[in-house]
C-alpha cells in the first residue's frame, strides 16, 4: 500500500492517493497509516540501509525492523501541516527520552517538510546522542537521528 501511495504521489493523483489513505485508515487505523507512510517516504529503505551497515546477524536484522513496524509511534514522528515546530520539539524530545530509539526519524511532506527544515538545529541541540542523516527530496524532509555511544 505504502508502494502504491508512492505512485500515486509520483503520478501526482491527490485524489487517488487521498482515497486510498482513507482506506488505510479506516481499515489499520493511523498506526497503519504511518506504516505506509514509512513506505511511501522511502523512509524504510534508508532505514534497511542503516541497520545493514550495523548487521549483527539476520535474526537480530528482522527483529529490529519488525520492532519498528509494530512500535512505528516509539520510532518515527511524522509531521502534519498543522504542527508547530514547538509541538515537533517537544514530541520528539518526550519520544526519545521515553524510548531511546537506535535510529528516530522526523519526517514531513509538503508544507511539513518547511516545518522538519525549519527544526533540524534544534533538533540536532536536544538529540545531543544522536548525529543527523538528512534526506531531502523535492517535497519530502526526512531527519534520521541515529544514536551513538560516547566515550567520557
Amino acid at each position: 500500500m505504502g508502494l502504491t501511495l508512492r505512485k500515486l504521489e509520483e503520478e501526482k493523483d491527490a485524489e487517488r492517493r487521498q482515497n486510498l489513505r482513507t482506506k488505510i485508515f479506516n481499515r489499520y487505523g493511523v498506526k497503519g497509516l504511518h506504516i505506509a507512510q514509512f513506505v511511501q517516504n522511502g523512509i524504510l529503505n534508508r532505514y534497511i540501509g542503516i541497520l545493514i551497515d550495523n548487521i549483527v546477524s539476520l535474526d537480530k536484522f528482522k527483529e529490529d525492523i519488525m520492532k519498528v513496524l509494530e512500535n512505528i509511534e516509539k520510532h518515527v514522528l511524522f509531521v502534519r501541516n498543522t504542527d508547530k515546530e514547538r509541538d515537533i520539539l517537544q514530541a520528539a524530545t518526550s519520544i526519545v527520552s521515553s524510548n531511546i530509539p537506535s535510529v528516530f526519524i522526523v519526517s514531513g511532506i509538503s508544507s511539513a517538510a518547511e516545518t522538519v527544515r525549519n527544526c533540524e538545529t534544534k533538533l540536532v541541540t536536544l538529540l545531543k546522542d544522536y548525529e543527523l542523516e538528512k534526506i531531502s527530496s523535492g517535497q519530502k524532509e526526512n531527519l534520521f537521528f541515529k544514536r551513538v555511544l560516547r566515550t567520557a
